[in-house]
């Protein structure tokens, strides 16, 4: 099959492309990425040696471009987006015209050239946060209390409204919160390892009370290759994990690693409207795809230390 990738030079992409690439069912890949600051263009380089690798320049906001993508394609996986919440907070116009325009540009694209197949990339995000022991799956309610969630949950409904007006065939694939390599140091994992391989503290929101689920990167890609090797047209699907922390016990976990005091925590003013919890079963995707999280929290963060402090210059020019 011919894939179109778009956001494959990002965090998720950087880690994906290699994946599609080694896939015997992909028989051309074709990654479309603007190459905005959050994008890797080093790790380019790394594919072109592929036959099956293409790379173009370029913006899903770009409806020309697109179409000329889409049409010589079989499936498109959408990874483009901008995902910073505290961004989106201070300035959310572009956050709307590239989550939910350029997604809009992608399915008139498909629908136009014969419906092609269409794998949405989403977030837990758009549930809003889980109280009183809420845990997330495939049928919560959407309630995003930020304008980046409310832009992912204004492109879902846009993607499933396609499905259902026009017979796109689509999959929706909900990430919790992913950490590893290629990460954006804006991001609290990255940023902290960076802080402190630079001897500073690290900085908590609030109290650090926040809990997120966590899922490296590399079970996020095993999870969007379940859904384009199996996936059912039309249903959506949540990638969660075993690894439930608040904020503090991943800053605690980090200065344990580097040997360092509890006391090179800095809190920071909480941001606004800050969710207290994120929660997501994967139940659905375990039961019907077989998919299930394999790395484990501990291992992950080791290695992307690890990784982090081999790659301090690409780090360092996007601090």
């Amino acid at each position: 099959m011919k894939i179109l990738l778009t956001g494959g030079v990002g965090f998720v992409g950087s880690n994906l492309t290699p994946a599609l690439l080694k896939n015997p069912l992909v028989s051309e890949l074709t990654v479309l990425d603007s190459l905005r600051p959050t994008a890797n263009p080093e790790i380019i380089s790394c594919f072109c040696n592929s036959p099956k690798f293409n790379f173009v320049n370029g913006d899903i906001r770009d409806s020309e471009l697109v179409d000329n993508l889409v049409r010589d394609t079989d499936v498109v996986i959408n990874l483009a987006g901008e995902t910073h919440v505290d961004k989106s907070i201070a300035d959310s116009k572009l956050f709307f015209e590239v989550n939910v325009l350029g997604t809009h540009n992608l399915l008139q694209a498909s629908l136009k050239h014969d419906n092609k197949r269409f794998i949405h990339i989403s977030t837990d995000e758009v549930w809003g946060h889980s109280v009183n022991g809420t845990i997330f799956n495939e049928q919560s309610p959407y309630a995003p209390r930020n304008p980046y969630a409310a832009s992912k949950a204004s492109a879902d409904h846009l993607v499933r409204s396609y499905g259902i007006t026009h017979a796109v065939p689509f999959n929706i694939v909900h990430f919790t919160n992913l950490y590893g390599p290629w990460q954006y140091p804006e991001k609290l994992i990255p940023k902290s390892i960076l802080r402190l391989i630079n001897e500073r503290k690290i900085q908590i929101h609030g109290d650090g009370k926040n809990m997120r689920m966590w899922l490296h990167v590399e079970d996020s890609v095993s999870g969007v290759t379940n859904v384009l090797e199996r996936g059912v047209p039309g249903e959506s699907y949540a990638l969660g994990s075993h690894d439930e922390k608040e904020n503090i016990e991943v800053a605690r976990l980090l200065l344990e690693f580097f040997g360092r005091p509890t006391s090179e925590i800095e809190f920071v003013a909480d941001r606004p409207g800050n969710d207290l919890r994120y929660c997501v079963s994967y139940d659905k995707i375990h039961k019907n795809l077989g998919w299930e999280p394999r790395v484990d929290f501990q291992d992950g963060l080791k290695d992307e230390i690890d990784w982090f402090k081999k790659h301090g210059d690409w780090a360092g020019r996007r601090r």
